[in-house]
């Protein structure tokens, strides 16, 4: 029997699979490559692992103008990718990744086979805790990407639960090259320019040496959300008033609320408003004006609006910059060294309305340690300001107010630089590789006009007027946020063959590491002492080494048929060692048809800001509090609340765990196409989260979790007209960082290429890439039942979890062909609907189950009444985009192309737990038709 290889450009062209063609091909002429997701030499399809690869000219054909915007086109990758685009969250400034929906934290980011260090980021959402920034790589630089979509925690370690994505640079490069781009859409909106290039000198052959610099400068246009025009703006507007005449009746015109009850707490009652303001600024209030509720005290009263829309940003300012520089030298015949040094640097801006205060609800203002300080300006009888004052009833009032002097707003820099020297070499029969890596992150965040609760408090204190409070210099503060993440490593490894199967030699592979991992996030000083009224602190000061060991073996039993094991043993500071293995077979049934399977365990060590000396405090904005929403004596800050909320860290969590398997085949019917399908199942138990909001408020068993106003007054009263004890309104809760319920999730990738020749017409090729999710099932408490909450927004789905947005189907179909010097691609990018139906939660018994009778969470009545007019399948659409791209080759030396992404101008669909955007962020975009024009020159 002829010995069966690959096509030789497989591992290059991304066309994973091979044809008949190739078998009469010497295995002699077929280099043997490390792949992604193994620590041996192999050809592509020796490799039993799913590897989908992206070449460079599939990069250029997407027209992606950053590593970002690239994986997000990768149907594999799940929705809760964090996405830069808009001020708010914990992560903001980041852009990562997530295979299978897992999050980042089980997404490991390589570069060169070697890990990057974590950005310095403390984000306590599911999935998060580790997060690799891709903002920090240069797209220039980068001769391939590797995407491992199995598990791959025994190769590489525990963070690679849901898979692998190796960035692998230029090697040998010789010669330079320039390109320029500039993109805009056809609003002139959503600027980018950029210039990138690389250099490279020496042969390693001919001169032993090589060495290239590659660099990447861009910046980023502030696009405000009235310009984000490619999405439902009128649908949006009518729904959740965005764009809209009413923004806030918060301004910098204060308005004065009583109690309903004199003792009460509850300041629920009109009392004025300063209508200083432009007459044109005056609103009067009415469900009319969306989204107020019926039963807002403004209701029939005159205020004046505060236009925070002019400050909502689409997508912030950038300038960024990346510098990568990697040398090879040859030593001798057998020894090899090498280095890379990298640099990034990147700043955002964002605007962001004025801080304000309102007394219509308590607040804690929290100090990093110790109790937290109550806050509500309310102000005495005696106050200046006090509207009852000198009249026959005078009462305290509470008091809204927006520092309108003060911008508000942020800007984060985020810095990255990377050292590795290692040597590599062949002895005594083995390949073997060694490198030290140094890899750090830093950041530094400034936000702006944050109010500074000292002087503040005089309002309460000394009754000093409001106005002159306002114009008191010092009343608000910018404060920072610093972090520094780190990672220093050392490793060896070498692989060898020996012995002799008949299929073949032995492949063996063994190596071990030792790595120190640091986080340190330091907040502003002010926030660590309580004196910051609206921002919590988030802080950590840990480290701790990890030693590991593992072995790789290939045994190619028979000529068609191969299985590889491996196993690694980590030992981290603080846990037992653990051993994780992984098995794969594949078996060539007929030269054009073959079976791949693989089954591994994989764990995670809790992150360092999860478990050691660190934490996060937190705000939960627009809170449905089940409790009181909508009953009698309730208020319309219940529906909508916004209260604080703490992360601890739990130093006895313990490691998750995974299973994964996968199981495939590949299919060559002719010599022009290829067909791969591939099943996939993961299991992740003990996963380390937060308990979920809305499970600790509505379980009984976590009362001791939540701090309710237990001010008899502000309580909810039952048929009797007697206060029912601890139901007043919200102030605080504790979600501490716990081993919580697990995930199942399973589906199916496929891949489909096809090449045809067009004689003199040239070549056309097409890949359609495609994943389908069977099931996602998620349980957030050990004990709870798990819910299948795929093709839904999972936390609508069952409010007891904090899981995203989960659509069925991704998929990409790409054309191209190639003519002569003319090159003309076509994509076609999908992802599918979204459910917003209600189907679970928190019953009376504490248990999580089934709602009698589903219903649409944002078509009832006091929250969104229009949404099921609009939308009664009530979902979010799916979104489908057509990209094109032409480049031109005819000029010396000179590349001129140009791309239209999402060329018939499809609308963002309309999502409305995107209220403030109107559509997600993280699946869609409001760009619309996006042009870019780029020019490379090479010399």
């Amino acid at each position: 029997m002829q010995k069966k290889v690959i096509v030789q450009a497989i591992a290059l062209l991304g066309c994973v699979g091979w044809s008949q063609a190739a078998f009469a091909a010497d295995e002699a002429n077929v280099e043997r490559v490390v792949i992604t997701g193994s620590n041996l030499k192999r050809t592509a399809t020796e490799n039993p692992s799913v590897v989908q690869v992206l070449t460079k000219k599939d990069i250029e054909h997407t027209g992606a103008v950053s590593v970002a915007d690239l994986i997000a086109k990768v149907p594999a990758l799940g929705s809760n990718n964090q996405v830069d685009a808009r001020d708010g969250g914990f992560s903001k400034g980041l852009a990562t990744a997530s295979l299978r929906g897992l999050g980042s934290a089980s997404t490991l980011i390589l570069i060169n086979g070697r890990r990057m260090s974590p950005a310095a980021y403390a984000d306590p959402n599911a999935g998060q805790s580790t997060q690799y920034d891709l903002n920090s790589i240069p797209l220039s630089a980068l001769e391939r990407v590797e995407i491992l979509k199995d598990g791959a925690s025994a190769v590489y370690g525990s963070d690679a639960i849901g898979g692998v994505i190796n960035f692998i640079t230029k090697s040998n490069y010789k010669g330079g090259e320039l390109t320029l781009q500039a993109s805009r859409n056809q609003d002139n909106a959503f600027g980018r320019s950029g210039l990138n290039g690389v250099v490279g000198f020496g042969d390693l052959e001919e001169n032993h040496y090589n060495a290239f610099v590659a660099f990447d400068v861009s910046q980023r246009d502030r696009t405000l959300l009235k310009d984000a025009k490619s999405s439902q703006v009128e649908q949006s507007r009518i729904m959740d008033g965005r764009l809209s005449s009413f923004y806030s009746g918060i301004s910098g015109y204060p308005v004065f609320y009583k109690e309903s009850k004199l003792g009460s707490g509850s300041f629920n009652k009109y009392v004025s408003a300063d209508l200083g303001c432009n007459p044109a600024d005056i609103r009067t209030g009415s469900t009319a004006l969306v989204p107020m509720r019926s039963n807002d005290p403004l209701i029939g009263n005159k205020f004046c609006n505060y236009d925070g829309w002019q400050y909502e940003d689409a997508e912030g300012k950038n300038r960024s910059g990346n510098l990568l520089a990697r040398a090879e030298f040859k030593l001798g015949a057998d020894l090899k060294a090498f280095t890379e040094a990298a640099y990034s640097q990147s700043e955002l801006f964002y605007d962001g309305v004025s801080r304000s205060m309102t007394g219509r609800s308590l607040t804690t203002v929290f100090p990093k340690d110790g109790a937290g300080t109550p806050f509500r300006p309310v102000l005495g009888v005696d106050h200046p300001d006090n509207p009852t004052r000198g009249t026959a009833n005078p009462v305290p009032v509470a008091v809204a107010y927006r520092f309108v002097n003060a911008p508000g707003g942020s800007s984060n820099e985020n810095k990255a630089t990377r050292l590795l020297a290692g040597l590599q070499g062949t002895n005594y029969g083995w390949d073997w590789d060694s490198a030290l890596l140094y890899n750090e992150s830093k950041r530094h965040q400034l936000s702006n006009g944050f109010l500074y609760l000292p002087i503040v408090q005089t309002l309460m204190t000394q009754n000093v007027p409001l106005a002159t409070i306002a114009s008191t210099p010092g009343v608000t503060r910018n404060v920072t946020l610093d972090g520094k993440s780190s990672i220093t490593q050392w490793d060896l490894k070498g692989s060898t063959e020996f012995g002799q199967l008949p299929g073949g030699a032995l492949g063996l592979a063994v190596g071990t590491e030792v790595k120190q991992e640091k986080m340190n996030i330091v907040p502003d000083p002010l926030t660590v002492d309580g004196k910051i009224i609206g921002l919590v602190n988030t802080y950590s000061d840990a480290k701790r080494n990890v030693r590991s060991a593992f072995v790789e073996l290939r045994t190619p039993f028979f000529k068609s048929f191969e299985m590889d094991f491996a196993g690694r043993y980590d030992k981290y500071d603080g846990f037992k060692s653990h051993f994780t293995p992984k098995v794969g077979a594949k078996w060539d049934v007929t030269p054009t048809f073959a079976l791949r399977s693989t089954y591994s365990e994989g764990f995670r060590a809790p992150s360092l800001t999860q478990m050691v000396n660190g934490g996060t405090q937190y705000f939960v904005n627009n809170f449905e509090d089940k409790l009181r929403c909508n009953k009698p004596g309730s208020d319309s800050t219940d529906c909508a609340k916004s209260l604080s909320g703490i992360a601890a860290a739990n130093k006895e969590l313990e490691p998750e765990t995974a299973r994964s398997f996968t199981a495939g085949l590949i299919f060559s019917p002719t010599s022009s196409i290829d067909i791969l399908v591939d099943y996939y199942t993961i299991r992740k138990d003990k996963e380390v989260d937060l308990l979920p909001n809305t499970a600790v408020v509505d379980n009984p068993k976590y009362a001791d979790l939540v701090k309710r106003d237990q001010n008899p007054g502000t309580w909810l009263v039952d048929a009797n007209g007697k206060p029912i004890p601890n139901t007043g309104p919200l102030i605080s809760i504790a979600t501490p960082y716990v081993n919580a319920g697990g995930t199942r999730t399973s589906g199916v990738d496929l891949e489909l290429d096809v090449r045809n020749s067009l004689g003199d017409l040239g070549k056309l090729s097409s890949r359609l890439n495609y994943t389908y999710v069977f099931d996602y099932k998620k349980a957030a408490v050990v004990g709870d039942p798990m819910f299948d909450l795929v093709g839904t927004n999972g936390a609508i789905s069952n409010d007891t979890t904090s899981v995203g947005e989960l659509p069925r189907v991704r998929a990409t179909l790409s054309t191209t062909w190639s003519y002569q010097a003319h090159n003309l691609t076509a994509n076609v990018n999908y992802v599918s609907s979204l459910s917003m139906m209600a189907r679970y939660s928190t019953q009376d018994d504490g248990t999580v189950g089934p709602y009698e009778q589903p219903f649409c969470q944002y078509g009832r009545p006091g929250v969104n009444p229009q949404y099921t007019k609009f939308y009664p399948d009530c979902e979010v659409h799916s979104w489908t985009t057509v990209d094109l791209a032409y480049a031109y080759s005819g000029f010396k030396n000179t590349v001129l192309s140009f791309n239209v992404a999402n060329l018939f101008d499809s609308k963002a669909p309309y999502d409305p737990s995107y209220a403030t955007a109107g559509y997600n962020t993280a699946l869609h975009n409001a760009r619309g038709r996006y042009f870019t024009v780029k020019a490379n020159y090479k010399f």
